[in-house]
């Protein structure tokens, strides 16, 4: 009688207050690392290409919504995915969708987070529809991209890339930007305006397409290069070194 009165009183207090004690909200940084995870799992490869699911549902407690059901959680895990993505070397059918639900059979601190890709258009590996982006290794669907051009998106202005010049008249000019499209060039109203003589007024632009960030020659006079290569489209990668006439910029992530 007195082990089982002992035991009662140590579920119902002590294991009780250990519970209480160290449960916690959900963390921000674990949501990460399970989307990490579901990147890594659910890719597929398409062509030479490698996409992951951009359609992310996350379902968690109650208390834990009401913390985190907010445009700048949003606003975190779209720039996450964004970054996974580029670093990974992935690509994405469409801009990322994320649904924070709450639900009562989830404990403080617990979530369960699904995704899927938004089409099946992914799975189209015709060769009629893809795009040589001249890197040699990465050819893409060309898929539906409207998303990217819609003003809504043009709004958020979320930055997660960075152009710096390093070497060049305009040396350590700098911009950050992120899907919105970005023009080069001595034309005044270029996002991203060069001095240097030997720089068409337009002369090359990045798009955001598929999850990447899409350099492309604007037929400049002088060319566009990147890591000492011509190009005419180029998919970039952090750390990429882009040559217009006597100028080169560096593109990275921030």
């Amino acid at each position: 009688m007195f082990f089982s009165r002992m035991e009662n009183f140590l579920e119902k207090n002590i294991e009780g207050f250990f519970n209480r004690k160290f449960s916690s909200n959900l963390q921000m940084a674990e949501i990460e690392k399970i989307i990490d995870r579901i990147l890594i799992r659910q890719k597929k490869r398409v062509n030479r290409a490698i996409f992951v699911p951009d359609k992310f549902t996350i379902t968690m407690s109650d208390e834990d919504f009401n913390q985190l059901n907010n445009i700048e959680t949003q606003n975190h895990l779209k720039l996450f995915l964004y970054k996974s993505v580029i670093q990974k070397d992935y690509f994405m059918e469409t801009l990322p969708t994320i649904h924070i639900l709450k639900s009562p059979k989830f404990k403080l601190g617990v979530c369960e987070i699904t995704a899927k890709f938004n089409s099946d258009k992914t799975s189209d590996t015709d060769n009629d529809n893809v795009n040589d982006l001249e890197q040699g290794t990465i050819i893409v669907p060309n898929l539906d991209i409207k998303e990217i051009t819609n003003p809504s998106h043009k709004q958020q202005a979320l930055n997660f890339a960075s152009l710096t010049i390093i070497e060049g008249p305009d040396k350590d000019s700098y911009l950050a930007f992120g899907c919105n499209q970005i023009h080069l060039g001595r034309r005044d109203k270029n996002e991203f305006l060069l001095t240097d003589v030997n720089v068409s007024r337009l002369h090359a632009y990045i798009t955001f397409e598929h999850g990447r960030h899409i350099l492309r020659d604007a037929n400049s006079l002088n060319g566009t290069s990147v890591n000492d290569r011509p190009i005419t489209n180029f998919c970039l990668c952090p750390g990429d070194i882009i040559q217009i006439g006597n100028t080169r910029i560096v593109y990275d992530l921030i």
